[in-house]
């Protein structure tokens, strides 16, 4: 299935780097203008004029999703310049690593609540009308496995990314009757800089010797999720196996994820610790981190 985003529009949060950044090449690749929304101008525009040489067309549109002004500037630019929004990519947010008894846990739950969860239902919010004038249209909702099965040490996201898979399904059994899709999207660990700043020492343990995935599987498991109308993506799919068990026995799954923590050979057999670390395998960058997917 060739999948041709040719005249469609596609508005990507979070698109300075990571998983937002490799998204929206994916689209342009494929044919579609991207609208690129993030708090950081510059490497916006430096994405924005990459794919411009690459004959495709950009909006850049520097924009913080928790402000409700902003958000409702970043529509109404896109909509002056493009006239339609076919996709929406909810990927922008944020991560913190600690455990629940750490004094700071709640302040970094309510953090990466309002960056993770409620900017993207105040954008969701304000795109729905257009997409039901359309007709058409999906809305992507970056989740994480977190989101389906929660770790040790990384609690404070995957509170979010569970309630993230919570708004997707109730949005998309409200949509039901009509031509807009919503896909949620959970990855596993990616080698994006989300937790660059967090020493390997301090590392969720499950983490410790997994492969991360690459920014360009994700991306085109975006893709292929928006083009063929996908519901959920898993990724990678041996993944699934965690999930299901999870759904049987909470035990199991723990015991699998202990596994993982202390043994590089546990994950091996099932191809999640072939490779390298995420520390080893990360770009390395300066300055703060915008979202990624764990």
């Amino acid at each position: 299935m060739k999948l041709d985003f040719t005249n469609k529009v596609v508005l990507i949060t979070g698109a300075s780097k990571g998983l937002g950044k490799g998204i929206a090449l994916e689209f342009a690749r494929r044919g579609a203008a991207v609208v690129l929304v993030a708090r950081s101008a510059v490497p916006l525009e430096q994405l924005a004029q990459q794919i411009r040489l690459l004959g495709g067309e950009a909006l850049a549109v520097p924009t913080d999703v928790t402000s409700a002004e902003q958000v409702s500037a970043l529509v109404s630019k896109t909509m002056d310049r493009f006239g339609r929004i076919d996709v929406l990519v909810n990927n922008a947010g944020i991560a913190r690593v600690g455990p629940v008894e750490s004094p700071t846990f709640a302040d970094d739950a309510r953090q990466t609540m309002q960056a993770s969860l409620f900017g993207a239902i105040s954008l969701t919010q304000q795109v729905l009308p257009i997409l039901r004038r359309q007709g058409s249209g999906t809305v992507v909702n970056m989740s994480s496995v977190m989101g389906r099965k929660a770790i040790a040490r990384f609690g404070s996201y995957g509170l979010v990314m569970h309630a993230m898979s919570g708004f997707s399904d109730a949005l998309r059994q409200e949509l039901a009757g009509t031509k807009i899709n919503v896909s949620v999207i959970y990855p596993a660990l990616t080698a994006t800089t989300l937790l660059e700043e967090v020493d390997e020492a301090a590392m969720p343990p499950a983490f410790r010797y997994l492969t991360p995935l690459t920014v360009d599987a994700v991306s085109r498991a975006v893709v292929v999720a928006v083009g063929r109308g996908k519901r959920r993506v898993v990724i990678p799919r041996i993944v699934t196996l965690l999930l299901v068990t999870e759904a049987i026995s909470s035990r199991m799954a723990d015991l699998f994820l202990t596994g993982l923590a202390r043994y590089r050979w546990f994950g091996w057999p099932v191809g999640l610790s072939r490779g390298k670390t995420y520390h080893q395998s990360i770009p390395r960058s300066s300055g703060t981190v915008c979202r990624a997917r764990a």
